[in-house]
């Protein structure tokens, strides 16, 4: 299987093919199958490869990072569930050296890069060199040079996090994701572009924001109490008022979806209770749903609230797995 994979990532880092081809490639890349031997081939390749599509390899092992890491924490926790408690790790550090690609002169540029990781069910605050500070969501990665706020504040994200950021005229303050960059100078504002959600979203809450596409050359500049959104499978772009109460609700624990499928509302509940919902591709159709849960409800009493308005499934808990079956299949 470790050849077949690594074969896979190789004739696609080796050639030009197309977006919709690269969409396909990026959905295997990240499906949750075999996540750890897809993320060893895919930092051979980067460290051992000069020519190839660097950015988009970046993106990829990105993802693969904060997939690899949720992996990680669930089977120690199984592993040693005597000590759940103690070893329930609220961020992982790394300083790995890897090569960033800059778009300005084309070359490789060795650098240390510095990692946090929140794990499922876990919020991070992490204050950066000049005095930045990011609020991460569970499950979300983050990673930013070692040199950040000498030459460039650049940070990268898989996951949502709320940024506050250090005004700085000479260095903007710029947060990088799958397909997208929000540039600041001094604000505040959240991202969220978690690689199984499909929706890109940048909601600035106080100061002004320059979001922009790797693919399109516009820019948007976000008001305050204004939301960018961008939905992955129909490339469609929005500007949008959002209730800022409501878009940072995630900081105070509670739980808002609007128009929200199913499916998005189970992924967001896998990030926040560290569990997992096993179910069939077809069990829930497309229909959206509204909800709003307090900081301290518990997984079950969703679950069961859900499941009324819903009305076309049924669940089963083993441990901290849910599986899901459909009414209509019965």
């Amino acid at each position: 299987m470790n050849k077949y994979i690594n074969e896979i990532i190789r004739l696609y880092t080796g050639s030009e093919i197309s977006e919709p081809a690269k969409r396909k490639f990026h959905e295997w890349l990240v499906n949750g199958e075999y996540t750890e031997e897809k993320r060893d081939a895919l930092l051979y390749i980067w460290n051992n490869t000069d020519n190839l599509q660097t950015k988009d390899i970046f993106q990829s092992l990105l993802s693969l990072q904060a997939k690899y890491y949720s992996l990680r924490m669930k089977k120690r926790k199984k592993a040693l569930a005597f000590l759940r408690n103690v070893a329930a790790i609220a961020s992982i550090v790394i300083l790995s050296s890897v090569y960033f690609f800059t778009n300005t002169n084309k070359t490789h540029v060795e650098t240390n890069f510095v990692e946090h990781f929140s794990e499922a069910g876990k919020y991070k605050s992490i204050t950066l060199p000049d005095g930045s500070i990011i609020y991460a969501n569970s499950g979300t990665i983050i990673l930013y040079p070692e040199s950040y706020g000498e030459d460039t504040r650049t940070v990268y994200i898989s996951g949502e996090a709320n940024f506050d950021v250090r005004k700085n005229s000479d260095i903007p303050f710029i947060v990088k994701s799958k397909g997208f960059s929000v540039t600041a100078l001094g604000t505040e504002f959240d991202v969220s572009s978690y690689p199984d959600d499909v929706y890109f979203r940048a909601t600035l809450i106080s100061g002004s924001v320059k979001v922009q596409s790797d693919n399109d050359p516009e820019e948007y500049i976000l008001k305050t109490n204004e939301q960018f959104v961008y939905k992955r499978d129909t490339q469609h772009k929005e500007i949008e008022q959002v209730d800022i109460h409501e878009a940072t609700a995630w900081q105070r624990g509670e739980l808002i979806f609007r128009g929200s499928t199913i499916k998005e509302i189970l992924n967001a509940l896998e990030r926040k209770y560290a569990v997992s919902f096993q179910f069939r591709s077809n069990v829930f159709n497309d229909d959206k749903y509204n909800f709003r849960f307090k900081k301290d409800a518990s997984l079950s009493g969703i679950m069961d609230i859900i499941k009324e308005v819903a009305d076309d499934f049924d669940y089963k808990q083993i441990k901290d797995s849910y599986y899901i079956n459909s009414k209509k299949m019965k």
